[in-house]
């Protein structure tokens, strides 16, 4: 009689839940499912029937199993499922595989691609990897026991969810419950795109069923109802059970209920137990070294710590196996991880932590990978051994150089403990440090402190300062990051020069979120080095802030372009890594910008886009597509703007980059309220979970005017104006460098003129027009005009001045503005012939802009004046949004979708809507007429 797999007995719902994924991936609709049940619901049947399932299907499947010991090996279960795929490809199927961005994921698997520290590269790679690979067939991929795998792998598994659709490709996980397991797991049950399934426990009919194919005879009920009160309907449990009746010849009558009872769960580890000892003479001693080596072990590795001969080694396994208690696969494992955990809590500890450290001296001796003799040096007694400490700091550094700094904390924070020699102590410390930097976890200040306390080598220490100063000031802590870098820096310059050049640079860097004193002094210091050629990398940095230090206190537009165009034109203050988040680069994109230097910022993005895109380094792609956002608002260009930020805020989220998200957040509602999408504007802000007490510092200090800007559109002007002031003491220490340093002061005069504060309006923008006229940037003197003429009541003359100083200017939506208001103001003065030509002015420009309130405003006063409005909402190009104008751009210049979607990272199934909405919404039947519609051409 042909008996049902043990865990598939009413399982026909969850069954069908696997299938229906499979299915969907095979027509380019991937998704995940989850599985999740206690230990021995039957999840790894699941698992393989669905692979069956898979396989009849025509796709390729990859199995990955995790394990306990396992847990902290950097992409553990990714290198399972991939390793041996990528590593024997050879010539054009290799290309293939690791085409595009997928090459930034090679190095994880040993190849000729220098490796990155930055986890955002990998994860990217990784994910081209996988559409490369599903190209030619469907592909399945299925983890069980994802509760034991390492962080990165959950990680990816986190990042692939959202971005399945449209994939040929099907994830499927199983993970025990009432297990401890990494956080991100959490976030991968809870994702709209995961399918969770519970596997449920047996009712009373399917365990009567299982009984009566497990016993081949009739079940009396009062039987089968006991055998589930023993087991709860758990399948494993349950078959266990069954063995043991079986063996001792119980009856499955109401006689025999009585007995099942004292054969329960309780048991159920102990017969497992007694079985594998009488299965053969070394049994137990083989299966207790195979619980202490792990998943994978070779016979001759588990008969060697075992302490038997290889050939009772290899007879036992043999035995073991033809009992359902081992699989040999690669290696031998474990049938089940419940027998696994059974054998080795028998063990007992004293002996398990013996049998561990004698484990890793056969491994190393047999010449194993080192992550494998981490593992188990890991459950080992520390005993201050430096050849430990020395193993595990080079699988730390393997890890981050995988872009795994979960890995690398938790082997670093094990070599801290064991603990290390004296000499070694500073550089453990301080890559502990790092890494948990890297994590944005507040123990990396603690940890590089004593590092830089204890260093003795200046070189070192410099290098730790560094590091500790930015954890400070991470930590919002700048004033103690510069004085850290203060009581260094001397000692450090006169051991390695180039070293205390970058502590210089570091110094200014963090001072300016430190307050007004620390910036003057840090500007003070770096004129010390004014006449220093830039030779090396540390003169340049040093160059560079200074640059920005002259940039900012600059009396002029021109005068501060000519400081910080030529720093940005060199390119020395540009590519920072994944911890760069305090350098001048970003300061001196913000100098240009304030000096209405649009082009030479605009060069100086796209080189740094290119070069962090090139380095997988995520961050930087993040805050320089944000940067490239600000320009374009500043030039009125809405739509690109908005894309920019939204694409920002993506890369920062979906990559759980820990700084910056704020930030990121403010540039799109800044847009929003431009474009009079106040409702957005309010959900966006919303959405960044922002503390009523908004950060300090030269790049947050954005996010004070954002919510002015923002309370004023929603018509609560004390309350905004309240927000402008303290911007504007925010961007008095840092001089004219901010774009909005000044023009403060002209919204807050505009928003007071409109509810009759006409007195103090009238103040702040004759203020602000004396201040702009000195700066000579002409956008500024535009809004300071426009300012000026509301304070007035309307003055046509001013804002005639307004339209024509803006008219040179890159500022398109200040010069629409000015031309609406010139309109509306010639019209209430009753000469409305002459309104007609500004206004119609006005709403192209509001429409090319994408400012829709300014042109519906625009539209509403052209009509008063008697003039025709046409369409405010546009035809053709200006109904694209900002993600299609964008996507269309691209692809217009020759891109392929998976090219436009790997330099905007996002999915090719992004990129295929929008471009099918694109040309829905300009009449056109492909790609081929894009690039004549958006520039106006036939």
């Amino acid at each position: 009689m042909q008996r049902p797999a043990v865990d598939l007995v009413e399982r026909a719902g969850e069954l069908a839940a696997l299938y229906r994924a499979l299915d969907a991936a095979a027509g380019g609709r991937g998704g995940t499912v989850l599985v999740e049940g206690p230990a021995g619901a039957g999840k790894t049947s699941l698992l393989r029937a669905a692979e069956a399932h898979a396989v009849r299907l025509g796709f390729a499947t990859f199995r990955a199993r995790a394990g306990e010991l396992e847990r902290d090996f950097a992409y553990g279960c990714v290198r399972q499922l991939l390793e041996p795929l990528v590593v024997g490809a050879r010539g054009e199927e290799r290309a293939r595989l690791l085409a595009g961005a997928a090459a930034q994921a090679e190095a994880l698997f040993g190849g000729a691609t220098a490796p990155s520290t930055s986890p955002f590269a990998t994860l990217h790679g990784l994910y081209w990897l996988l559409n490369n690979l599903a190209e030619q067939r469907p592909v399945a991929l299925t983890v069980d026991d994802v509760q034991w795998a390492d962080a990165e792998s959950v990680r990816l598994l986190t990042y692939l969810a959202p971005r399945l659709d449209g994939l040929r490709l099907a994830v499927l996980v199983a993970r025990r419950t009432g297990e401890p397991a990494p956080a991100e797991l959490d976030r991968l049950a809870l994702a709209d795109e995961t399918a969770v399934v519970g596997a449920r426990p047996l009712s009373d009919d399917g365990v009567a069923e299982l009984v009566r194919s497990r016993l081949d005879a009739p079940v009396a009920p009062e039987f089968a109802a006991a055998c589930r009160a023993a087991t709860g309907g758990n399948p494993f449990f349950l078959d266990a059970l069954l063995r043991e009746v079986r063996e001792r010849g119980v009856a499955p009558d109401a006689a025999g209920a009585a007995r099942v009872a004292r054969v329960g769960p309780a048991s159920v580890a102990h017969a497992a137990l007694l079985r594998i000892a009488a299965a053969h003479p070394v049994a137990t001693e083989l299966v207790r070294a195979l619980a202490v080596l792990g998943d994978g072990a070779t016979p001759a590795e588990a008969a060697a710590l075992a302490g038997v001969p290889a050939v009772d080694a290899v007879a036992a396994a043999e035995a073991l196996e033809r009992l359902g208690m081992l699989r040999a696969v690669a290696g031998l494992e474990f049938a089940h991880p419940i027998v696994r955990e059974a054998v080795y809590a028998d063990t007992g500890a004293l002996r398990r932590r013996a049998m561990h450290a004698d484990a890793a001296r056969l491994l190393v001796a047999g010449g194993a990978g080192e992550e494998r003799v981490a593992a188990q040096i890991v459950a080992t007694e520390p005993v201050g051994d430096a050849q430990r400490v020395a193993l595990l700091r080079r699988v730390a550094a393997a890890a981050l150089g995988r872009g795994a700094p979960v890995a690398a904390e938790a082997w670093l924070r094990r070599a801290a403990a064991e603990p290390p020699p004296d000499a070694d102590r500073a550089e453990v410390l301080f890559e502990l440090g790092g890494a948990h930097l890297r994590l944005a976890d507040p123990a990396a200040v603690a940890h590089l402190a004593e590092a830089a306390a204890l260093a003795a080598d200046p070189a070192l220490r410099g290098r730790v300062v560094r590091l500790h100063a930015l954890a400070l000031t991470v930590a919002g802590r700048p004033a103690e990051a510069v004085a850290a870098i203060e009581a260094a820096v001397a000692e450090v310059a006169a051991a390695d020069r180039e070293l205390g050049l970058l502590l210089e640079a570091d110094l200014a860097a963090h001072a300016h979120q430190a307050g007004p004193d620390a910036v003057a002094a840090a500007a003070r210091r770096l004129e010390r080095h004014a006449d220093l050629p830039g030779t090396g990398p540390g003169e340049r940095l040093v160059l560079a802030s200074l640059a920005f230090e002259r940039g900012r206190t600059a009396g002029t537009a021109a005068a501060a372009a000519g400081f910080v165009v030529p720093v940005l034109a060199a390119g020395w203050a540009a590519s920072p890594g994944d911890l760069d988040v305090v350098g001048p680069f970003y300061h001196l994109l913000l100098t240009g910008l304030g000096a209405g230097a649009f082009d030479e910022v605009g060069r100086a993005i796209e080189r740094e886009l290119a070069e962090a895109g090139a380095r997988g380094v995520v961050p930087g792609m993040a805050y320089a597509t944000h940067y490239r956002g600000w320009s374009a608002l500043r030039r009125g260009a809405l739509g690109p703007a908005e894309a920019d930020a939204r694409a920002s805020i993506d890369l920062v989220v979906s990559h759980g980059i820990p700084f910056g998200a704020g930030t990121v957040h403010g540039l799109l509602v800044q847009v929003l309220v431009a474009a009079g999408r106040t409702a957005e504007a309010e959900a966006e802000w919303a959405a960044a979970g922002l503390p009523d007490v908004l950060p300090s510092g030269l790049t947050d200090d954005v996010l004070v005017e954002t919510r002015a800007l923002l309370r004023l559109a929603r018509g609560r002007v004390e309350d905004g104006v309240a927000d402008l002031v303290e911007f504007g003491r925010r961007t008095g220490v840092t001089g004219s460098v901010h774009p909005s340093a000044h023009r403060w002061r002209s919204t807050a005069a505009l928003a007071l003129a409109a509810v009759g504060e006409r007195a103090e309006a009238r103040r702040l923008a004759d203020e602000d027009l004396a201040l702009a006229r000195r700066w000579a940037a002409p956008a500024g003197i535009g809004v300071a005009l426009r300012a000026c003429a509301a304070a007035e009541g309307g003055a046509v003359e001013r804002l005639a001045e307004a339209v024509d100083v803006l008219a040179a200017s890159p500022a398109r939506l200040e010069h629409a503005l000015a031309l609406v208001e010139l309109g509306a103001a010639l019209r209430r003065a009753n000469r409305r012939t002459e309104a007609r030509g500004p206004l119609q002015e006005g709403l192209s420009a509001a429409q090319a802009c994408g400012a829709v309130a300014l042109a519906e405003h625009a539209a509403v006063e052209l009509r008063a004046a008697g003039g025709r409005s046409g369409d405010p909402d546009g035809r053709g190009v200006e109904q694209l949004t900002a993600s299609e104008r964008r996507i269309a751009e691209l692809a217009a210049e020759g891109l392929s979708n998976p090219e436009i979607a790997q330099a905007l990272y996002v999915t090719r199934k992004t990129v295929e809507t929008h471009l099918g909405k694109v040309y829905l919404k300009l009449g056109i039947g492909g790609r081929t007429q894009l690039a004549g519609v958006l520039t106006g051409e036939p």
